[in-house]
């Protein structure tokens, strides 16, 4: 299904890990595996990383034993994090599917291989959701889809765990301009705040090669919108599930006006 993020992560994908985007993710794993987890268990060891990315949150949860399947509706990434899973040595080898998180069940490939075979409805102890994925849900229907996939998804007792970026973040601590540079790689990210729309607008422009043979450009256009907590307690109690904790994320602390990220972990009851 088109819309405002179908061409995202294409271009770009190539250079993700590598422009400083891993840190986050790798972040995360030690957050979720580290101080969630333990505070809010589990019965089993069956995760589905939604917006997977690349892969790595799923690859470090993969190497921790855990049985993981990755969706992202990214080809690109999702071709990244396949080439990853089969170079790096995990624990449990994970899985990775390119499919849209708002209608995964109905848009399941028809197939018979390893990878959808893993991915059942009702089945996984853990859904996560991470580094600003559903920020990019442009609108409540787009986000409340993705709160039931989430559901549909976890076995009873299951949690959910995701962060979004709030309106103070977008609004005063995203910076105007940022200059990424790497060797071979320079990356340009211009963002503009509307107030009207909650919305965040980035321009990513990227420069590819070398001062010798000269430089390629692409261009990417990333949009999110932040909601106010309210919304997003109310949306993810209607896809029954059952707000357990909202953290300042990668704190166990209750969130305030200046949180930039907030943690939200939800129980399928």
């Amino acid at each position: 299904m088109p819309d405002e993020t179908s061409d995202i992560y294409c271009a770009y994908a190539p250079f993700y890990d590598g422009s400083g985007q891993i840190r986050f993710a790798i972040l995360f794993a030690h957050y979720l595996l580290g101080d969630i987890l333990p505070r809010h268990p589990v019965a089993g060891r069956r995760a589905l990383d939604l917006a997977c990315g690349t892969g790595t949150l799923a690859l470090i949860l993969a190497d921790a034993g855990w049985l993981v399947v990755g969706v992202d509706r990214s080809p690109a990434m999702i071709a990244i994090a396949g080439n990853r899973a089969q170079s790096v040595d995990t624990a449990v080898r994970p899985h990775f599917i390119e499919a849209d998180m708002r209608w995964l069940w109905r848009e399941m490939p028809h197939t018979t291989d390893e990878a959808t075979e893993t991915l059942r409805r009702g089945s996984f102890d853990l859904v996560t959701c991470t580094y600003d994925s559903l920020n990019y849900m442009l609108t409540e229907e787009d986000l409340a889809a993705c709160f039931s996939t989430a559901a549909e998804a976890l076995a009873p007792e299951g949690l959910f765990v995701a962060d979004m970026n709030t309106r103070h973040f977008l609004e005063h601590d995203w910076g105007e301009v940022e200059i990424i540079e790497r060797p071979g790689f320079i990356q340009v990210n211009r963002s503009r705040f509307d107030p009207a729309t909650n919305c965040s607008t980035m321009r990513l422009i990227g420069f590819v090669g070398d001062d010798h043979s000269g430089y390629e450009r692409f261009e990417e256009i990333h949009i999110e919108r932040a909601y106010p907590p309210e919304t997003v307690a109310m949306l993810i109690g209607a896809a029954g599930l059952s707000v357990e904790a909202v953290y300042d994320c990668f704190t166990t602390q209750p969130i305030g006006e200046r949180t930039q990220r907030i943690a939200w972990i939800a129980r399928k009851r």
